[in-house]
């Protein structure tokens, strides 16, 4: 019979370790941009949960960290919302038709197609050019320098109005606006039946498109990324708690810690991380995602 001061050490040590991962995973989450999923899976995987355990306090777990680092990134002025907000919009009303794919496709193969796409378009990462800054003959890169330089935004919503605004004037009107982007239309879309489908992933796919095919700076497409997937990782979310997929103690433990860690690292680290960096950050993390997937 097992002592019971073993059994309680043995369970610190599960919630330490659960503590720990969420973490890890938030300040992954915060400097990629990505969910932080390819680290809470193979963490719940060590807890000897069954896989729709897994997958459903996982998913949890990454939109506390999404919603954390989004936010802090939105009070630093460095995401691009209209953007997220279309893509995240898009991706949450198709997440309920991925759900119904998912019981006719095979998850496995759609897991295995998207591991090999992450692992294959992984390098255009490095390969992305700087946007020219027309006006006065500088890259982006220059002008974020410049930009960073500046103390952050101390009213967010003034930012974030400025920024639906913006969008508004350029395009001449709402609906001239969604109509120019109809790219991330389809990215929302593909996200969130990638979401429904599989469980996890849209934080990912957002940030490979984002990398590899715009000419986004490496900072926001991180800010962008992960405000885009919040909200279909609260419709997924909602989903597993209906269907009893979610350890509530393991979820409670991972997504505190990794709201902590990811807001933290994303208010006062990420910025300071210079951009090559990230963008080697984000190719490892894609990488790392799509092996895993390929398991």
């Amino acid at each position: 019979m097992a002592s019971p001061y073993l059994a309680r050490a043995s369970s610190l040590a599960r919630g330490a370790f659960t503590v720990a991962s969420g973490g890890f995973a938030g300040s992954v989450s915060a400097v990629t941009g990505l969910g932080g999923a390819v680290v809470f899976i193979p963490a719940l995987s060590k807890l000897g949960y069954e896989a729709r355990h897994i997958v459903g306090t996982a998913v949890v777990a990454v939109t506390g960290a999404t919603a954390a680092g989004s936010f802090a990134y939105a009070q630093n002025g460095v995401s691009d919302v209209p953007v997220a907000v279309t893509v995240g919009c898009v991706g949450a009303a198709c997440t309920p038709i991925g759900q119904l794919m998912a019981k006719r496709l095979s998850g496995k193969t759609l897991r295995k197609m998207l591991g090999g796409a992450l692992i294959l378009c992984s390098p255009s990462a490095m390969l992305k050019k700087h946007q020219q800054d027309a006006d006065e003959g500088r890259d982006a890169k220059a002008d974020w320098k410049i930009k960073r330089e500046r103390p952050p935004p101390t009213n967010t919503y003034e930012v974030v109005r400025n920024q639906f605004l913006d969008r508004h004037d350029k395009y001449g009107g709402w609906i001239e606006a969604l109509s120019a982007e109809r790219e991330m239309l389809a990215l929302g879309a593909a996200c969130g039946l990638l979401q429904g489908t599989v469980g996890v992933g849209g934080g990912v796919l957002v940030s490979a498109y984002l990398t590899g095919m715009t000419d986004m700076e490496v900072h926001r497409i991180c800010g962008t990324a992960l405000l885009a997937t919040v909200l279909t990782n609260v419709a997924v979310s909602a989903a597993h708690f209906r269907n009893g997929n979610v350890k509530s103690k393991s979820a409670v433990l991972l997504a505190g810690s990794a709201m902590a860690c990811s807001y933290l690292v994303a208010k006062n680290i990420s910025l300071q991380i210079p951009e090559e960096h990230v963008k080697q950050f984000i190719i490892v993390a894609l990488i790392s995602s799509g092996v895993s997937m390929l398991k």
